[in-house]
């Protein structure tokens, strides 16, 4: 399921209410995933990901995959699948992560 791209109800940091919103679907936790948040907002982050083939993944306008803006949380949260990361997007995906995400 990694780079899948869905449409959901992303909770807001504070634990209280959402944002529909498209996410990056990162690690399945059974019940769970791992996933982070795609936005249309253009910021220059050390985690931000560009999608560059955007309409590929099912989404509306260009955007960007946030690494730094990850959460758990269960499955329930999905609407509907928009579409999937292409092999590029997926490939710079797992560069930024793992370049930057290390114990």
């Amino acid at each position: 399921m990694f780079g899948e791209i869905y449409l959901c109800r992303f909770p807001f940091t504070d634990g209280v209410g959402f944002k529909i919103r498209p996410a990056l679907f990162l690690f399945d936790l059974d019940q769970d995933a791992i996933i982070c948040r795609v936005t249309g907002r253009a910021r220059t982050g050390q985690m931000d990901v560009l999608i560059v083939k955007w309409q590929e993944a099912g989404l509306l306008k260009p955007s960007i995959a946030r690494l730094d803006r990850i959460i758990t949380a269960e499955k329930t949260v999905f609407i509907r699948s928009l579409g999937r990361l292409a092999a590029s997007d997926l490939d710079s995906v797992r560069k930024r992560w793992n370049d930057n995400m290390r114990l």
